[in-house]
């Protein structure tokens, strides 16, 4: 017998009444959402993943969802998002979650933070302004912690020329821009119509995040029957070795999900 027909089995024993439970449409669209995207995960389509989970959170916003979807965010290397994504299901899921889960993903969520790099902004004059992949940050310091990979950097300011800095940036790495943005020379006022001249900065190649809805959902943990998958991406202590589904984990909160755990 397959793991999952097995767990499908043992669910039926336990609880025939919520293993044969028809869920309402919304929910049944949810929960083949979910598990496209747990297919999605285990062919190593992550950004297909992504998108079935972000769906299915959508139609019905259950923790066990931002768990998958959280590691999925960190397989594609958008550490931010998982970090973000894994706060939350903390904060959702709260009292109802394992005190193994608990810490598992606080350790988890402690790594991601350790490995995002931080470029160090010495830039002047003073106050300027920043994008990266064309997207305005809010700096509330002269450093910003951005995900490992490759990012376009620019800074403006009023009145001066803006610069642009592409930059290769490794887990946990630390680099420096110093930058003296130059002043724009005005030899003359336009006449009337005469269009201004303008800098184009072309938006790097970077994938853009989705939202995810946000709502609280510590009452709703019942609803769903069947299987639930837990995805990350990277070492989780809790998890153990590399390489198969653990189907020790224990139903998740009260529900009828029984957590196929896969290993990293």
């Amino acid at each position: 017998m397959n793991p999952r027909a097995a767990i499908l089995a043992s669910l039926m024993v336990l609880s025939p009444a919520l293993a044969f439970a028809q869920p309402a449409a919304p929910d049944a669209q949810a929960r083949s959402a979910f598990d496209r995207g747990i297919a999605d995960v285990e062919a190593g389509r992550f950004a297909n993943a992504v998108v079935a989970f972000e769906e299915s959170y959508r139609l019905r916003p259950v923790a066990v969802v931002l768990f998958n979807l959280a590691g999925a965010y960190s397989r594609l290397g958008r550490h931010q998002q998982a970090i973000a994504t894994y706060e939350r299901y903390l904060a959702e899921g709260g009292a109802r979650l394992p005190t193994d889960r608990l810490h598992s993903v606080r350790e988890r969520i402690a790594e991601l933070r350790r490995g995002l790099p931080v470029v160090v902004l010495h830039i002047h004059p003073t106050p300027f302004t920043l994008t990266v992949d064309g997207r305005p940050q809010t700096l509330s310091s002269d450093e910003i912690a951005l995900d490992p990979g490759n990012h376009l950097l620019v800074v403006s300011a009023p009145a001066h020329a803006a610069q642009q800095r592409d930059v290769q940036l490794a887990p946990g790495g630390r680099i420096t821009w110093d930058a003296a943005l130059t002043a724009e020379t005005v030899t003359g006022t336009p006449e009337a119509g005469t269009p201004m001249a303008r800098i184009t900065v072309t938006p790097h190649p970077a994938a853009s995040p989705a939202p995810v809805a946000s709502h609280a959902i510590t009452s709703r943990w019942w609803f769903w029957t069947g299987i639930g998958a837990v995805v990350a991406g990277g070492t989780v202590l809790a998890l153990g070795l590399t390489g198969a589904f653990d189907h020790t984990q224990a139903p998740v909160g009260g529900t009828a999900y029984d957590v196929s755990a896969i290993r990293f």
